[in-house]
């Protein structure tokens, strides 16, 4: 990964000496406007200067200014590498000692768009997320400046974090509220996945089955690959509700039975509830087994398919002979 610095054209300011101090050197490259790139080592930075050296080992440096140049492209730190593999093997807690210590390692280039530092601390916030660690989130926004930052998804997702923290806070209407304007906006699955499973969690809260069960499955289905845990919890929830769903429970009182409304809402539900409990066990659990309280879902699945009439065979019209 290359982090881009684009073109600035703003005054030299002075470097303070906890910019040189604090710092890790970072690795980049200089793009001039001539086309030539040089190799060097950036050890402190403010908004529009670097302090750089020309060898990783050296120990004179250079300052210039960033309109200076076309670009400077940071190349990714292996500490931050190692952090990254870490969460996108989902091992969150790992990766946020590790994210939070590239972000110390590289704070005095944190003035810098894109910069490891502040990649790293927005990482950090997106592993408490995952970890459902909504009071270490609230906590670390207070500190976090999203200045560093560049890309639409990821600025989009701070202000997310608003949603969260009416999570954090069971604030169920507000919630709502938010969640209900966010689903107005073009966005990513991974971030429409959050706010359809947030959706379900104020609804849910509040007792409204069935829009809770509707804004759940805007979560099963937006980004299954990428938002396992939450699509795998929305589906739980899920399964709850209908089965709490008193419409759901007659129809599963009268199955089989003279009584049996073929048709009906209740009935319908069922039928769905069921096909959830399989789609569970296919992709949405993410290898997890069915829950031991929902398994009896699947036998209506089964039912239903063993009752389903047989399809007709096609009617083929008699071959006219040639005459």
């Amino acid at each position: 990964m290359k982090y881009l610095l684009p073109y600035l054209a703003l005054p030299v300011l002075a470097f303070s000496p906890a910019h040189a101090q604090q710092a890790q050197q970072a690795e980049a490259f200089l793009i001039y406007e001539e086309g030539d790139v040089e190799r060097v080592w950036i050890v402190a930075a403010t908004a529009v200067a670097i302090r750089y050296k020309g060898t990783e080992q050296a120990v004179d440096t250079e300052d210039a200014k960033i309109d200076e140049f076309q670009s400077i492209y940071i190349l990714e730190p292996p500490a931050l590498s190692e952090a990254l593999e870490l969460y996108q093997g989902r091992k969150y807690a790992e990766a946020k000692e590790k994210f939070a210590a590239v972000k110390a390692a590289f704070k005095g280039i944190e003035e810098l768009p894109d910069n490891p530092s502040t990649t790293a601390a927005y990482l950090e916030l997106e592993c408490m997320r995952k970890l459902g660690d909504f009071d270490g989130l609230a906590k670390a926004l207070e500190t976090f400046d999203k200045a560093g930052l560049t890309r639409e998804f990821q600025l989009r997702q701070i202000d997310l974090y608003a949603m969260w923290d009416a999570v954090r806070t069971k604030d169920w209407g507000r919630l709502e509220n938010i969640c209900a304007e966010r689903l107005k906006e073009r966005m990513p699955g991974f971030q429409r996945v959050q706010v359809g499973y947030c959706l379900g969690l104020a609804l849910d809260s509040q007792d409204k089955i069935i829009p809770a069960i509707n804004a759940y499955n805007i979560a099963m289905t937006a980004d299954t690959g990428a938002s396992e845990d939450l699509t795998r919890i929305a589906a739980e929830n899920s399964l709850r509700l209908y089965k709490k769903d008193p419409e759901v429970q007659t129809a599963i009182k009268l199955w089989g039975t003279p009584d049996e409304v073929v048709g009906s809402s209740g009935h319908q539900r069922l039928l769905e509830a069921a096909a959830l409990a399989e789609l569970y066990e296919l992709s949405l659990g993410g290898g997890q087994p069915l829950p031991e309280d929902y398994k009896d879902l699947l036998k209506y699945a089964k039912k239903a398919e063993d009752a389903a009439p047989a399809p007709e065979p096609e009617k083929k019209e008699p071959e006219k002979k040639d005459k």
